[in-house]
């Protein structure tokens, strides 16, 4: 990062008009966009008058905010620090906001607890309930759910009265947890502390327990949510879709979305997504394929996670062309198959015997640049062998050696069934030179060929006139003696 304190000359290069006045300091920086040259202007004030013009709090704090709206939360922190020490006044809260969410939005939020918990020492400032729920919210975020609950019993302690957004933070740690009984007990107390429940507090909880598998306690949630006249949204629908989809009830997922449209709220991608998977998953791959022709009317999107669910599906049910042609219908919408969708074709056409589409599969994959991740790898192994086996088994030993050759250049490790088969198939084909390239290869990779492998490269050897011939001599000589 460029150093952000300009030097003495820079700063006195900018003249003012006489007499200096904060407003016109402050309207400069809010209309300079480059942050860098907003603090050139912050610094020329107080250096075209050394000894008599100082800036005022408003004018320290629109500064820090900048600063940590550009995600430069530390020169902010400093600037505060400086407007304490220098105007010995508390810094008031509106200039902390920024600077915690600044952490927050880096995925920080132990440094926002670390500001929040030595506030009062550093600026001189007491936190409100708002401070703490940004907090808090960030700890839920940054998956630090331990230091969240601290923090929310803190509050407590200090008698700070929680909002409705603080119970929802609190309540996302409970669920992320799997606390769903503190978090109803918790819930049930929102009232009493003159809170009432929003849409965001029963989709967080509607979320947690359709991802612990307790489907029927979110119907009861939604059906609370409506008797108390708080509308659902997309994000509420969206939940128990998933969630009726995870619990095999294809059926009771496809009615709530037709129960959505009809209450006028718009699906949208995660609703479809999250539908076409349960569909495909539960065996109504066609009514899926529906979905997505629907979805597709409702000029909403299709990702690469809708797709992965509906190939995955069509794949399943043997209906592997169909699954190449929505591959392709990706490719024309701009969208890039990731290796994962890539792979459950291929595993589609190994299945059905297209070994030969699989190569060209692979080969697609290698011109586009699509490469396996760390949980696909594993997948892109065993692939890749089958595909090569699968070429040995129809005595295709040229493409299955391309594809051998294509795997060692991508480091995809080849199994030792793999060598053997191709070992095989070469020597059947009388290529005794790439058979004993690959018998070389297994060496390097401290694999053993078996009995079998050697006896077909010995074969090869045998079955070559002179080797015969001379073989044949030696035998008849020893014979002679």
């Amino acid at each position: 990062m460029k150093p952000l304190k300009p030097s003495l000359a820079a700063a006195a290069s900018i003249h003012w008009t006489h007499p200096i006045k904060p407003f016109h300091v402050r309207s400069l920086i809010r209309a300079e966009p480059d942050i860098h040259k907003a603090v050139l202007i912050f610094d020329s004030a107080t250096a075209e008058y050394p000894s008599g013009y100082r800036h005022d709090l408003p004018t320290f704090t629109l500064l820090s905010s900048r600063l940590a709206l550009s995600s430069l939360p530390r020169p902010a922190e400093l600037l505060l620090l400086r407007a304490r020490r220098e105007l010995s006044l508390p810094i008031p809260e509106p200039a902390l906001i920024p600077l915690l969410r600044s952490h927050a939005r880096a995925r920080r939020p132990l440094e926002s607890l670390r500001l929040l918990r030595q506030s009062l020492s550093l600026f001189d400032l007491q936190p409100s309930h708002r401070s703490y729920t940004l907090v808090l919210s960030a700890l839920v975020a940054g998956n630090h759910l331990n230091q969240a609950r601290h923090l929310y019993n803190h509050m407590k302690d200090i008698n700070i009265p929680p909002s409705v957004a603080t119970f929802n933070a609190l309540l996302k740690a409970l669920c992320s947890s799997g606390s769903l009984d503190a978090a109803i007990r918790i819930f049930r107390q929102m009232p009493d502390r003159r809170c009432n429940p929003d849409a965001c507090t029963y989709n967080t909880l509607i979320d947690g327990f359709c991802k612990s598998g307790k489907v029927g306690d979110a119907i009861d949630l939604f059906r609370e949510m409506q008797e108390k006249r708080c509308a659902p949204t997309v994000v509420t629908y969206s939940s128990l879709i998933h969630g009726l989809c995870l619990s095999g009830d294809p059926d009771g997922a496809l009615e709530l979305f037709d129960e959505m449209r009809v209450r006028g709220v718009k699906p949208n991608v995660v609703t479809y997504s999250a539908l076409v998977d349960g569909l495909s998953k539960g065996g109504r791959v066609i009514k899926a394929v529906e979905v997505v022709e629907r979805m597709v009317v409702d000029k909403c999107r299709p990702n690469v996670i809708t797709y992965s669910g509906l190939v995955d599906g069509l794949c399943r049910e043997g209906r592997v062309p169909e699954a190449m042609e929505m591959l392709d219908r990706m490719r024309i919408q701009g969208r890039k198959p990731d290796a994962g969708l890539c792979g459950k074709v291929i595993k589609g056409l190994c299945d059905s015997g297209k070994f030969h589409e699989a190569a060209n599969c692979l080969d697609e994959m290698v011109l586009s640049e699509v490469r396996p991740n760390r949980v696909t790898w594993s997948l892109h192994v065993r692939m890749h062998n089958s595909v090569v086996r699968g070429l040995c088994g129809e005595s295709d030993a040229n493409r299955a050696f391309q594809v051998y050759l294509s795997m060692r250049t991508s480091g995809i490790n080849t199994e030792p069934e793999t060598f053997q088969l191709l070992i095989d198939c070469l020597c059947q084909k009388d290529d005794l030179q790439r058979a004993a390239r690959l018998v070389y290869d297994m060496l390097v990779e401290g694999c053993i060929p078996d009995h079998d492998t050697w006896r077909a490269i010995v074969g090869v050897f045998w079955n070559r006139r002179r080797v015969q011939e001379s073989a044949e001599l030696i035998w008849h000589t020893l014979m002679n003696h």
